[in-house]
């Protein structure tokens, strides 16, 4: 017979029991959770790390919003027509949305401007008197602050007449989707925030506007 060596663990257990009397048994927990943190430790050194997605552009983080807009049936959201010939675009940084038809920017010059934009209009909302501010007036500047609340730059594009009577810049307030440029004015249109009004000598896109007139 071969000569086997075994180990004797019910002397361990004994000598165990006999060196920690009275608490062998509440140890045994305390263990295996060493045991099982320090696997679960080494698991982690191990395989690899799930990275989290992070648009590097704003203009990704447009396109993924308002891809999912289309509307009405254009292939661009909200089912706005218009296009823009870049060259003619201003980038301006976006500050905040006044209300519904008005925001604020700073120009490549660090210039503030009160941009109206031009050829809409949207009902009242942050009049002094309240009593003239309107439900559709708030829920128009809620969309337009929502649509921009992930931009950083919009790009104005101006018509024959550049100031109002209150000396705001009147201009054509376009977004980079990342794969084109869609207007903010014809958005508010198409989605019946504002109302197209026809003020000369701004009648660029008079024609399209009027498109929204029952909206």
């Amino acid at each position: 017979m071969k000569n086997v060596i075994k180990t004797d663990g019910h002397n361990f257990s004994k000598r165990a029991k006999t060196s920690f009397p009275g608490h062998f048994p509440r140890l045994i927990p305390t263990v295996a959770l060493c045991f099982t943190l320090a696997a679960v430790s080494l698991t982690g050194c191990f395989e690899p790390q799930v990275q989290q997605t992070v648009y590097k552009e704003t203009s990704d983080t447009i396109a993924s919003v308002y891809s999912e807009n289309d509307v009405g049936g254009t292939g661009l959201p909200f089912g706005v027509t218009l296009q823009v010939d870049p060259e003619v675009l201003v980038p301006c940084e976006l500050e905040r949305v006044v209300d519904g038809d008005t925001i604020i920017v700073h120009d490549p010059d660090n210039k503030r401007l009160r941009v109206r934009l031009t050829g809409i209009n949207a009902p009242e909302s942050v009049l002094e008197d309240e009593s003239k501010n309107t439900e559709e007036g708030r829920d128009a500047s809620k969309f337009l602050k929502e649509l921009l609340a992930d931009v950083k730059t919009v790009y104005l594009e101006y018509d024959e007449g550049r100031y109002d009577q209150y000396d705001r810049t009147l201009a054509y307030v376009w977004i980079d989707t990342g794969t084109t440029y869609i207007m903010v004015n014809e958005i508010m249109l198409a989605t019946g925030h504002a109302k197209p009004v026809y003020i000369k000598p701004n009648l660029r896109y008079a024609d399209t506007f009027r498109l929204y007139e029952n909206s």
